[in-house]
């Protein structure tokens, strides 16, 4: 009979054999062994290559999970799933900063200031 970690390994293997470049196949292993946090290896991968090569690689290692998953790899499948949904939320979260980045208005240099706004003239006391 196989152990739990045996099986575990099996599975991390089958689900991210080939995929590239080899760095991010690296984060990835560590991620779904467990052995690293989806956030903190998505960060990694980011800091590594762009967006899109890792959306391809979590996306490769996702299809892998969905298609060729066995019964025993429930909990690596899970680790895959997680992995996904917080991919997409914070490509969506950084999608929504350049959104507002690019649709952000410039200061204007000469604006005068608008009325109601700055020294009236009044005076001011302290008390």
């Amino acid at each position: 009979m196989t152990s739990r970690t045996g099986l575990e390994a099996e599975a991390i293997t089958r689900l991210t054999e080939g995929v590239q470049p080899p760095g991010i196949r690296a984060i990835l292993v560590q991620c779904v062994a467990g052995e690293l946090a989806p956030s903190a290896a998505i960060s990694r991968m980011l800091s590594m290559e762009s967006p899109s090569i890792v959306r391809a690689a979590i996306d490769d290692v996702t299809h892998r999970a969905a298609t060729i998953s066995r019964a025993s790899d429930m909990l690596v499948h899970d680790r895959v799933d997680e992995l996904t949904q917080i991919f997409v939320e914070m490509v969506a979260d950084l999608a929504d900063v350049s959104d507002a980045t690019k649709s952000a208005p410039r200061p204007a240099v000469d604006r005068p200031p608008r009325p109601g706004f700055g020294d009236r003239g009044e005076s001011r006391t302290s008390g």
